[in-house]
């Protein structure tokens, strides 16, 4: 996330490349997204919120002892009912403010 790769040295060549969660040279269009301004100019758009993966990750993390168990197939079937019990009760606490 940009957080993480603003703390790296600048002559990390690797983190550098392979890291910017931000291109300006259209080398991650999976990361970033251009999009055009009121006067038509074209500026590039974060495609989705790193630290907000960051933080889903980390998450996750927790129950990395169950899912390495797991074959793939109930892996699959346990992230996606993790996932959508999560969104559930987070919109749920969202609403209630």
């Amino acid at each position: 996330d940009a957080y993480h790769y603003i703390n790296h040295c600048l002559q990390d060549y690797l983190c550098q490349t392979y890291c910017n969660p931000a291109p300006a040279n259209n080398v991650a269009p999976n990361l970033v997204i251009v999009e055009y301004d009121s006067n038509g100019q074209p500026y590039g758009h974060w495609a989705f919120n790193t630290q907000v993966c960051e933080q889903l990750n980390a998450w996750l993390g927790g129950y990395q002892s169950i899912a390495k168990q797991m074959t793939p197939g109930n892996f699959n079937w346990f992230i996606h009912v993790i996932l959508f019990y999560h969104t559930k009760y987070t919109i749920k606490k969202q609403q209630k403010k």
